[in-house]
């Protein structure tokens, strides 16, 4: 898939995420964001006037499937959409975020209610799934009618809980707003979430396709050199045919998120995409895990660890709710033909 950029390719930027991702390990976050800026990686699809490279959303494709087939510990996603998404409002903090000096985040669930009081404007509310909130400088969080707003975690009011959730690399947590104090120009407009919310689902479905991956090189690896009763693991049928329903499920992925930054793709290819990828994705993981036995489950073999990887950006995008939608949708636009042709 060739893309605009004077020639560029999205692949090529996968190699670099890749080397980019193993220089980071065992770094703070804070040293992992410099180490990712100063490759590109942070600005690749923010405008050139805040450090960025003005690539579309399909050069940041490689880098986060590569950076999630590494297990990077860093919320590499949130900080890509967040740089370009402030772009126009905020070009210094932006500029900011791309250059690795400043973390944001994104809380993935959850509602900010706003309140006026005098002539303050302040922000309450309950959110969750915000990935490195304790170390990020800043949080976008969603408001009504689809709003964005921009809050500082030092700001009074912000309370940050203890890291939760499955992927231990990069913890989740729960932000909760307790009356805080906001400028006007931190608000974002109206919509801005569902297009912000869109993009990340192609994302996901990158980050997935990464540790699937992943996982599937694993356990072909595993299956050729693992013997029992005189024969590598591969030579039962059953294994060949499980791995090859796995490779056939890493290309739907593959074929999906290529569709979906298509001239045709919209907003409902790229929510396919995001399905797609978390069907596919735990099974191919689940069956790399089985592949592997109890193996799978220790630390030096991470299959385990994509899994609870693939688990946690699945409920980010909150995929059975987007399943659920798309099963009325079909409803709905099947009806009409089922009552006419009764």
């Amino acid at each position: 898939m060739t893309m605009p950029g004077e020639g560029l390719q999205p692949d090529e930027f996968a190699a670099t995420a890749a080397r980019a991702a193993a220089a980071c390990a065992g770094l703070e976050v804070r040293e992992q964001a410099q180490n990712l800026a100063g490759d590109g990686l942070l600005g690749v699809i923010a405008d050139e006037e805040v450090g960025g490279l003005a690539l579309p959303l399909g050069f940041a494709v490689p880098v986060i499937a590569a950076a999630h087939a590494r297990l990077l510990g860093f919320p590499l996603l949130e900080t890509i959409l967040a740089g370009r998404l402030l772009q126009s409002s905020l070009p210094r903090l932006a500029a900011a975020i791309v250059s690795g000096k400043t973390l944001a985040t994104i809380a993935w669930h959850g509602e900010a209610i706003a309140e006026r009081e005098g002539g303050l404007l302040l922000l309450s509310g309950s959110l969750a799934r915000a990935p490195g909130a304790a170390m990020a400088d800043y949080i976008l969080v969603r408001m009504s009618a689809g709003a964005v707003a921009l809050i500082a975690t030092k700001a009074e009011g912000v309370l940050v809980d203890e890291a939760a959730g499955l992927d231990l690399t990069v913890p989740e947590h729960a932000v909760r707003l307790q009356k805080v104090e906001i400028p006007i120009g931190s608000i974002l407009p109206v919509g801005t979430w569902d297009l912000l919310n869109s993009d990340a689902n192609v994302l996901r479905a990158a980050a997935i396709l990464g540790s699937a991956e992943a996982c599937l090189a694993l356990a072909q690896e595993h299956a050729s050199t693992r013997r029992q009763f005189g024969h590598a693991l591969s030579y039962n049928q059953a294994i060949r045919h499980a791995l090859a329903r796995q490779k056939l499920g890493l290309e739907s992925i593959r074929h999906a998120i290529t569709r979906s930054l298509s001239d045709d793709g919209g907003a409902r290819q790229r929510d396919a995409a995001f399905l797609a990828a978390a069907t596919y994705g735990s099974s191919i993981s689940e069956g790399a895990l089985q592949i592997h036995g109890g193996m799978g489950f220790t630390w030096d073999v991470p299959v385990h660890r994509h899994l609870r990887r693939i688990r946690t950006l699945q409920a980010q995008g909150d995929a059975s709710a987007l399943i659920s939608a798309f099963g009325r949708r079909y409803v709905s636009e099947v009806a009409p033909f089922a009552e006419a042709g009764a």
